[in-house]
């Protein structure tokens, strides 16, 4: 599959942050959709189908395992890749807790270790152009 086949909502508040992630994945061939609260995430995933949400844990306007839950409920199916400066090592808390976490990484974290990441959860072919 190619890139352009794939939706990824980024959750982040940090406006810099967004902008990197948009630059970076659309250069890619990725439809990118960004989200600064988990308000917004929710209202998204309301309105289109996505592939894959990449989050902060750190928003306003909700709280992370608000979010979590909503997502297992409601979007159990979804992979969510989680970039954290905050929550150093807890992947395994939140699967315990039954919530799907299928990538965890602490920032500062490069680009290309995500996209080579994203590349394998939606199982983008490497052949096509950058």
């Amino acid at each position: 599959m190619k890139s352009s086949d794939f939706t990824i909502l980024f959750a982040e508040d940090n406006l810099e942050i967004q902008k990197v992630y948009e630059k970076n994945f659309v250069r890619e061939g990725y439809h990118v959709l960004l989200a600064e609260h988990g308000l917004r995430v929710m209202a998204e995933l309301r309105e289109q189908k996505v592939d894959l949400l990449i989050t902060d844990l750190e928003m306003p306007g909700m709280n992370t395992l608000e979010l979590l839950s909503f997502l297992k409920r409601d979007y159990p199916k979804l992979p969510v890749i989680i970039v954290s400066g905050h929550y150093a090592d807890l992947q395994e808390d939140f699967l315990a807790k039954g919530f799907k976490i299928t990538a965890f990484f602490n920032k500062p974290i490069s680009v290309a270790i995500l996209k080579e990441k994203v590349r394998e959860i939606l199982k983008v072919d490497q052949i096509q152009g950058k």
